[in-house]
């Protein structure tokens, strides 16, 4: 028979959990991991917070102006259904707002940097 955790639950029935130590107790229960099952609850709750979500999504984030175009619509389709919060959609148009906004600046950016090295094919500043 499998060997089960020598605690009772709050509600007074045995752990059913199999212990991990030879005290006889599970994880949850084992008094000599109290201070692993606190840091653990930590690690946890950080990774499950909303800024360790966005790193997450970041590195796959990069969108093309067709995919901007596909999330605005279907998100205005979802606020109009219903199903999406029109502050969710609102919040959606202002990140594609900057999205664009930055894609058109760092084009121009690069435009101007390609004109300036055509002006000036030995890299020297005029001025």
């Amino acid at each position: 028979m499998d060997a089960k955790c020598s605690a009772t639950n709050k509600n007074g029935s045995p752990c059913s959990a199999g212990p991990v130590r030879d005290d006889g107790f599970c994880y949850w229960h084992a008094p000599g991991l109290a201070d692993q099952r606190r840091t653990d609850r930590q690690r946890g709750g950080a990774a499950r917070s909303n800024v360790a979500r966005a790193r997450k999504q970041i590195a796959g984030a990069v969108l093309s102006p067709a995919d901007i175009q596909g999330l605005l619509g279907a998100t205005l389709r979802g606020v109009l259904a219903g199903r999406i919060e029109p502050g969710v959609g609102t919040s959606v148009a202002g990140i594609a707002r900057v999205l664009i906004a930055v894609r058109e600046a760092t084009e121009v950016e690069e435009r101007l940097t390609a004109l300036e090295a055509a002006a000036d094919p030995h890299g020297r500043r005029h001025g």
